[in-house]
């Protein structure tokens, strides 16, 4: 009697192992006809909205002139979006005239509306979406909302926001990012704000100046970084203060955005900071005298080459190098300095600029026998052969020269 309970026992959980498995693979069949389905629904999809494209864009300009009219688009979503997308590729190519009539094309359908309503009322990705798309219309009534959103709870739509107000271009929106930014509000990386600033004052740098007068701190730090990188010859003056800022950064800025500005107000200035204590502020200005190009910096990149910092030495040499007329007279310079470091640079920047082997046989040339050309030809014959047999280190000075 036991052994029979037993086997009838073992025969229902074999039922239930079987049933379990049967079971198991049904689930496995269903899931696997779900994402074949799903994956089928989304490629039905994909090339319906194509299609829907492809059609729209080749009916694109008959619908900004109206020629097609809005009712035939306006209530399907799909088309929307694709119709917005194509206005806002035009915007992007388009000169101003052109795009002042595909920005009105944008209100009167209603686009623009649409798309500050998704702003407000969107979330995640689509709302970031939307603020993009708004930005990229280049319109004024899409300032207000997103400078609503500078100060949103998440990073990703603080940064959406910055970067939505610089694709406008408007210098009208740069208001509320520096407003924030002055009085410590705006939680948004350095980097994503000096971009949008940019942007914004593209096309009117001067605006950016009343801000720049009024900022102290971090804010006048950053400011200064943006003037700098759309300074013009009108903004010299305002350059000038601020190369006496006490903010090294701010110096900084004021010698790169000095490199645009006329030559009687450059040069001065620029000459006071290649003398600054701070060392990058004096690498700046090297470059920005470097990029004038004039005989009348050479003074000046002179002391430069003799710097204490390795990286003003080599920006200062490879101006210096640039002047291929004055060559001759700038080495008997470097000589008479009696810098080993100066030399050192000289030579590696006539190097690699191609034009070492052409002062060497100008100096060796018969013509010349003179002492100070011969003692000029022997001190750079030794550096030369010597040049990386030694290790220069910054910041101390060496005469090698008897």
């Amino acid at each position: 009697m036991e052994s029979l309970l037993m086997i009838v026992a073992r025969l229902e959980n074999i039922s239930l192992l079987t049933g379990g498995i049967v079971a198991a693979l049904g689930g496995v069949v269903l899931l696997s006809l779900f994402l074949v389905a799903q994956r089928g629904i989304r490629y039905l999809r994909a090339h319906r909205f194509d299609a829907l494209a492809f059609k729209l864009h080749k009916q694109g300009r008959e619908i900004v002139r109206g020629d097609i009219p809005a009712e035939e688009w306006i209530h399907d979503s799909a088309k929307c979006d694709i119709v917005q997308s194509i206005v806002i590729q035009e915007i992007d190519a388009a000169v101003d005239k052109d795009r002042a009539g595909l920005q009105e094309f944008l209100r009167s359908s209603g686009l623009v509306d649409r798309c500050i309503q998704k702003v407000y009322d969107g979330r995640g990705w689509g709302r970031r979406r939307a603020m993009m798309a708004l930005g990229a219309m280049r319109v004024p009534e899409a300032i207000a909302p997103l400078a609503e959103l500078l100060d949103d709870w998440q990073l990703d739509t603080r940064m959406t926001a910055v970067q939505s107000l610089g694709r406008t271009g408007l210098a009208e929106a740069a208001s509320p990012i520096i407003e924030m930014l002055m009085v410590g509000a705006l939680k948004v990386p350095a980097t994503p704000v000096d971009n949008a600033l940019v942007r914004c004052f593209q096309d009117c740098p001067e605006a950016l100046l009343p801000y720049i007068r009024r900022a102290l701190g971090e804010s006048r730090e950053l400011l200064a970084r943006v003037a700098a990188e759309i300074a013009t010859p009108a903004m010299a003056d305002e350059m000038i203060v601020l190369a006496a800022d006490p903010q090294p950064e701010v110096r900084a800025s004021a010698a790169k955005a000095l490199a645009y500005a006329p030559l009687p107000l450059a040069i001065p200035a620029l000459g006071d900071l290649a003398r600054d204590e701070v060392w990058f502020v004096r690498l700046r200005a090297t470059i920005a005298l470097s990029q004038l190009f004039h005989p009348r910096t050479i003074p000046v990149l002179l002391e430069a080459v003799r710097d204490s910092n390795r990286l003003v030495r080599i920006r200062a040499a490879t101006a210096l190098a640039k002047f291929e007329r004055e060559t001759v007279e700038i080495l008997k310079n470097v000589v008479d300095s009696r810098d080993r470091y100066a030399l050192h640079a000289m030579i590696s920047a006539l190097e690699l600029g191609g034009g070492f082997e052409k002062v060497m046989a100008e100096l060796a040339d018969p013509m010349l026998h003179d002492e100070a050309a011969a003692r000029l030809l022997s001190a750079i014959r030794e550096e030369s052969t010597n040049l990386w047999s030694t290790r220069p280190a910054d910041p101390v000075v060496e005469s090698v020269f008897p």
